[in-house]
């Protein structure tokens, strides 16, 4: 989405540290797992897989856009159960930010449901800064070459993947002005998304991390 705000190094610190929670290990700088900062045992190491080609990914109808906007979830549903419902969670995490924006309240955003602490936050901040502003959304908005890592003991989880922003934009509420940008470096977005088991034997994953770069060139398409 247009201009995301990336969190300070505080929220890149609760996502390794979520991780090596999980995974039981120590901290080192062993980058090798594809988890940063986080070291493990051959018989403890989280897996990281791409999404792997299947459906395509189902959002909550809950978060449903005007008929102007439309978020690209360029991925399908992995076969594996768990990593189906991380990136699920992912895109319904994403759309609910967008669906506040439309409906220009963060309590009829269905972010809490999908979101908790450091990403609930990031949420709050990202519907009330253009709720603030009186604008909206329009146009499409692409995601795509998502990673997903799941910790060995299956309650935390790590989604990376790219955006490109170049045909969305911003829109005055009160004037219905639309305001178009070129394709540029700032189009381009790279995340890193933590998410946790809401209960060990609930079916339910909530985003608790986000971390954005802007001007991710490594996204370019």
């Amino acid at each position: 989405m247009r201009a995301p705000t990336a969190l300070t190094a505080a929220a890149l610190a609760t996502a390794s540290a979520l991780l090596l929670t999980a995974c039981g290990g120590g901290g080192s700088d062993d980058k090798s797992d594809g988890i940063p900062g986080v070291a493990t045992t051959a018989s403890a190491a989280p897996t990281t897989t791409a999404a792997a080609t299947g459906a395509p990914t189902t959002i909550d109808p809950s978060l449903a856009l005007p008929a102007d906007l439309k978020l690209n979830f360029d991925w399908a549903t992995p076969a594996d159960h768990t990593q189906a419902v991380v990136l699920t969670t992912t895109a319904n995490f994403m759309q609910s930010l967008v669906h506040g924006v439309t409906q220009q309240s963060y309590a009829k955003s269905g972010l809490a449901t999908y979101a908790t602490d450091a990403a609930l936050a990031y949420g709050k901040s990202y519907v009330k800064t253009r709720v603030d502003l009186k604008r909206t959304l329009t146009g499409t908005d692409h995601y795509y070459r998502p990673e997903i890592t799941i910790a060995s003991n299956k309650t935390s989880a790590e989604v990376t993947f790219c955006e490109n922003q170049a045909k969305l934009f911003s829109k005055e509420i009160p004037t219905g002005k639309v305001h178009v940008n070129s394709e540029s470096a700032r189009s381009y977005a790279f995340y890193d998304i933590v998410l946790t088991k809401f209960r060990p034997n609930v079916d339910l994953w909530q985003a608790r991390s986000i971390v954005v770069k802007e001007s991710a060139l490594q996204c370019k398409q």
